[in-house]
């Protein structure tokens, strides 16, 4: 039986469209290439629909990659949502977390802070005339989209999915002690890791090969734990 090597001609071996991610716990220069409204189907509860904000940076110069997140959007008159969830440490020691509603806020506010200072301080100048979280979240989309010519730093941290860890944004704000409120920067210049995060930097650096190659080679789940969300 003859071989026919015909289909050669038209054949492409190489896989032109594989897509390279960014890796977690480290600080590179991206632009922001896309943002979204948009929902979410829930993985493990299919009738659950989430209304998110998507956000793409892509990496220029050495940073080679894309990296893509999904914002949780928070609802107003959920209580889940704007209350702050409070914790007890192995000490014993109770503390409060900000809330979902602030840890949206203060990551898109910090991303036009750096992408659009003009937006935000008109953003600003007319909150008491928003009347809806809809309308904020179009705000934001609206004076975000465009932006794709300014070059700036960003930081990622890692998120733990299924025993995989991804890239993901830290935080963007915290509590001090006496339950005041604080940014936390990923965005733009002066960026560094904390402590915490640093140990865990060196943890995933000394991770199996097969882990580190896991994160490169898969896409990032877009499964959200409304219980720990990372904004």
């Amino acid at each position: 039986m003859d071989f026919n090597f015909s289909n050669l001609a038209n054949t492409s071996f190489s896989n032109e469209n594989s897509t390279q991610y960014l890796k977690p716990f480290d600080i590179y220069t991206v632009k922001l290439t896309k943002i979204e409204k948009g929902e979410l189907k829930g993985s493990k509860d299919p009738n659950a629909v989430y209304p998110v904000v998507t956000l793409e940076f892509t990496g220029t110069g050495d940073s080679h990659g894309i990296f893509t997140t999904k914002l949780f959007i928070p609802d107003p008159e959920n209580k889940e949502d704007t209350d702050r969830p409070e914790y007890e440490n192995s000490n014993g020691h109770k503390y409060q977390r900000p809330s979902r509603m602030e840890y949206f806020q203060y990551a898109v506010m910090q991303l036009l802070h750096v992408l659009n200072p003009t937006g935000e301080n008109k953003i600003k100048e007319n909150a008491n005339k928003l009347t809806s979280i809809d309308q904020f979240v179009d705000l934001i989309v609206k004076a975000l989209t465009g932006k794709d010519d300014i070059e700036t730093k960003l930081k990622l941290v890692g998120r733990n999915a299924n025993g995989t860890t991804y890239a993901d944004l830290p935080k963007a704000c915290g509590l001090t002690k006496e339950g005041k409120i604080f940014p936390i920067n990923f965005i733009g210049d002066n960026l560094f890791f904390s402590n915490y995060e640093i140990e865990q930097q060196k943890k995933y650096q000394n991770a199996k090969p097969t882990d580190m190659e896991t994160v490169t080679e898969e896409e990032p789940s877009d499964e959200i734990n409304l219980d720990d969300i990372d904004l």
